[in-house]
This record gives C-alpha cells, structure tokens and sequence, in this order.
C-alpha cells in the first residue's frame, strides 16, 4: 500500500476541500443529447404537425409562416407533464423503474392584425422543444468487474479526481510497483480474473428540458403564398444522477486489509461502496427559422420551412462522491468535483410538407424533416486533439435522418375535434439511441365563445442501452458493462388558448 503512509493525512483534508478543476469528461454522446429534438411544443402541434397549417402557438417551431394562418388572435397556456416507465435488463435480471415531471409547455400571444386583404401575424412567448425525462434501475451480482476498476485506472483529467477521491475512500488501493487496483482485488493482485465478485444496485436518472423564448412575424405576401420567420433565445437545463451501490452481501471480502486507526492498531475490510455521480448543465443558444406555405388550391396547402444551424453553450458541473463503510461501521470518503464550458453546433432542420382539408371534415397533414447530425460539432476554447477525436467520432458515426410525423383530425362540429397522429424518429447513432415511435391522440373544446380548452397525449416507445462504466485488464483490453433499456414515455399535454 504505497499511499498508506498519506493516506491519512489526505482524508482529513478531503473531508473538507476535496477538488474543483477544470477538466474534460465530454463524450460524442453529449453532443448528441444537446442536438435531438423530439415532439412537444403545444397540445395541438404533438399530434398535427404546423408545417402547412396553424395548429397552436408551437407551430412556429415547425414552419413560421403558418402563424399567419391563424383565424384569430390569442393568448396561450399550456402545462406538460411526463410520466417515463423503463424495463432494464442487466446480470441476467430485468427491473422496472418509473418517473415523472411537469412543466411549462408553452406561454405566448398571437396577434392578427386588422388587415383589408392578406394577413399579418405577430407573436412571442415561450415553448418547449424538447425535454430529458428518463431513468432506469438495475441490480445484480457481478463476477466480472467492479465500478472500482474504472477508478483504478490513471489517466489524465477527471480520471485522475476520480483515482484520487476513490483512493481516499478506501474503494482502490497502490500495488508496490505504484498502479491501482480495486480493493475488491487486492487480495489477488497477480490473477485478475481470479475475483468473488459483488452485488451491484443501481439507480440513474436524468431531467430537465429545453426551450425557446421567440419572437415571430408571418404574413401573406402575395395571394395564396406566406413567408415567416422567426427569431429566439434557447434556454434549457440538464440533470443527472447515477447512485451505484456495491455490497459483499456474503461477507466473501473477509480480510483485514484496511486500517480503522491511525495507528494501525486495528483492520477491516468493505461492507459497502456507495458512488454517486451528478451533472448539473444549463444550455444558452440563439435560434432563428424561416418558412413559407403556398396554396395551390382552396383545400390544400404545401409548406417548407429551415432551422439554422446554432451554437449551443454548454455549462457543467459534475461531482463523483464515494462512500466506503467497513464491516465495522467506519466509514472513509472522497470526492471529485469538476466544471467546465464547451459549445455544441447543433445541426439544421429542413422540413417540408402539407396539409389537406377534406369535404367530410378530415383534415390531414403531413411532414418530413431532415435532420443532418453528421455537421453537429463539439467545440471548446482553443484547439486540441481531443476536441479532434470527439468530431471525427461524430463523423463517424453519426448519420443524417429524416423524421417523419403525420396527423388526422376530424371536425365534428365548431365544438370539438379530436386528432390522432404518428411519428418516427430513426436513430441519428446506434451506439448511443434508437429509433423511436411515437402515437400521439387529442381534442380541442370551444368552452365559450373566447376560450379554447386543448388537449394532447403521445406515448413513445423505444429500444436501448446504456453504459454503465469500461474497465481495463492488464492485458490492456478495454471492457465495459452495458444496461439493455426498454422506454415507455407519456407526455400529456393540457392548453387553454383565450381568444384577443
């Protein structure tokens, strides 16, 4: 134990200071996460797309010129709320999960101008794009690896805060020739595989949302042809939370190997290693859209619209806490805390579509959008080879999409529609996600002759896997242990719109 000597030393001040640095522990994955999009905006656009018709106040985010569509002016409120359920598959064992988070959807006004031919529209407000509700749970007993292996290992960076801190927790410990090692392997440094195993129970989740605050102006600038644009601030916020408890539930980790003293008078070994990891982002960025629609008949209306590309700025904080408890109650901890700032270029958008009334009082439309994630960037001050390795991963590795989303809805009187739609999301990255469906249904009430009551449900639905943490071996091979993920995601959307 060749830090032994320090060690108790550096546990007195690590109770108290443990590490704040700046340092890197971004991966393609996060520009990925930064960079998706799915359905949400407002509880009638999640269902009928707004690329070639006004649906509510989020169509803006689909085409901006469909604002100018609007039969009124009115002020818009709508809350939403998701409810995620996850089946996880790991060590054999397949474990449920649940959780939910309400919100703002959006909060906004449109207003029509009185206007003698054609139409003008202005609005601004907020709505959501996108949100980060997910979470699984696992457990297990593992007889191939532990988290402390990735502790063990010494590189560079948030490696190295997190060498140290499980240093200090007692959760890995210095061979003679100065390497690390798990203390779970320590009794057995010379055979690597050669290691009883441990109970693993752990439970991750992640929340947050992104918005954006716009402003929007579409009019009718030549008969049956409509231009918008709009113009916005994107706002969102990142949360993650991984707990990872290993336990010797069989008491096979029976040895004396870790003083209780500073004297070395009395020795014990683990009963529990507890590690918590969080993230804390907030994401700013500037958004700006145009659109345009064109009706070449009375009944049908074709529309195409273009998101640019925006430089998202990315603020995190993440700590590693881990929390040794010996067989006797002592308990040894420490932390590695980090932060740092980077940018991701998120890709354009280009949708196009149309929507089409029929006699009956069906309406349908549909839309296709091109996503080209293969251009989204990782970006931080100055250059460096590993903001190199992260792009040419993206490269690599991402694809670019076309989403697909179509909607029906049936006008049974000037009371009340209901609406069903469907959309595909196929996966921008296999390593990271996967193709997603999404079944979407609602109604929109007339509750008096200014109010609007909306309503809007979709459920998604997808297949796939996360990493839990990689290991090497001393032969130098890297491994990692993998988290096979079912998603079942319910967001409910409820709107009241107020005529002006």
């Amino acid at each position: 134990m060749e830090r032994l000597s320090k060690k108790w030393t550096i546990v007195l001040f690590s109770f108290i200071l443990g590490f704040a640095v700046n340092v890197q522990a971004q991966t393609a994955g996060d520009v990925l996460r930064y960079s998706l999009e799915f359905p949400s905006y407002d509880a009638e656009t999640i269902i009928m797309p707004g690329i070639a018709r006004h649906t509510g106040f989020g169509a803006y985010q689909d085409n901006p010129a469909s604002m100018a569509l609007a039969r009124y002016g009115y002020i818009s409120f709508d809350l939403n709320t998701r409810y995620v359920d996850e089946s996880a598959g790991y060590l054999g064992n397949n474990t449920s999960f649940s959780g939910s988070q309400t919100d703002v959807g959006d909060l906004g006004f449109v207003y029509k101008f009185p206007t003698t031919r054609g139409s003008l529209v202005i609005g601004a407000g907020y709505s959501q794009s996108s949100d980060f509700t997910q979470n699984f749970s696992v457990n297990g007993f593992n007889d191939r690896s532990t988290i402390t292996d990735m502790y063990s290992f010494q590189g560079p960076g948030y490696q190295e805060l997190l060498n140290e801190a499980a240093w200090d927790a007692f959760a890995i410990d210095d061979r003679k020739d100065g390497s690390s090692v798990s203390i779970f392997r320590f009794v057995e440094p010379e055979n690597f595989d050669d290691y009883p195993g441990i109970y693993q129970d752990v439970e991750e989740t992640e929340r947050g949302r992104v918005g954006d605050y716009s402003a929007f102006v579409s009019a009718e600038v030549m008969k049956d042809f409509y231009l918008g644009a709009s113009i916005g601030f994107t706002y969102g916020t990142y949360a993650y939370k991984r707990e990872f408890m290993e336990t010797d539930r069989d008491d096979v980790y029976d040895g004396n190997i870790i003083p209780v003293d500073d004297r070395g008078n009395n020795y014990s070994d683990i009963d529990n290693i507890l590690s918590t990891y969080t993230i804390d982002t907030e994401l700013q960025a500037f958004s700006a859209r145009v659109g345009a629609i064109y009706q070449p008949e009375k009944n049908l209306n074709i529309g195409l619209s273009y998101k640019f590309p925006s430089r998202i700025q990315v603020d995190e904080t993440f700590d590693t806490h881990i929390s040794t408890i010996l067989d006797n109650d002592v308990e040894y901890t420490g932390d590695a805390n980090g932060e740092t700032s980077y940018d991701v270029i998120r890709p354009s958008h280009i949708k196009g579509g149309f929507s089409y009334q029929m006699p009956q009082g069906l309406t349908l439309s549909a839309m296709v959008e091109g996503v080209l994630y293969s251009d989204a960037e990782y970006d931080e001050s100055g250059t460096s080879s590993y903001e190199q390795d992260i792009n040419s991963e993206i490269r690599n590795n991402f694809t670019d999409v076309l989403n697909i989303r179509g909607g029906l809805a049936y006008n049974v009187n000037d009371y009340f529609t209901p609406r069903v739609g469907y959309g595909y999301y196929p996966s921008p990255a296999e390593e990271y996600s996967s193709d997603r469906h999404f079944i979407s249904g609602g109604f929109s009430a007339l509750m008096s002759r200014n109010i609007i009551l909306d309503f809007g449900v979709q459920y998604g639905i997808w297949d796939t896997h996360s990493q839990l943490y990689d290991y090497e071996k001393p032969n130098g091979k890297v491994f990692n242990e993998q988290v096979q993920r079912d998603v079942s995601k319910l967001k409910a959307i409820f709107g009241i719109r107020i005529a002006l």
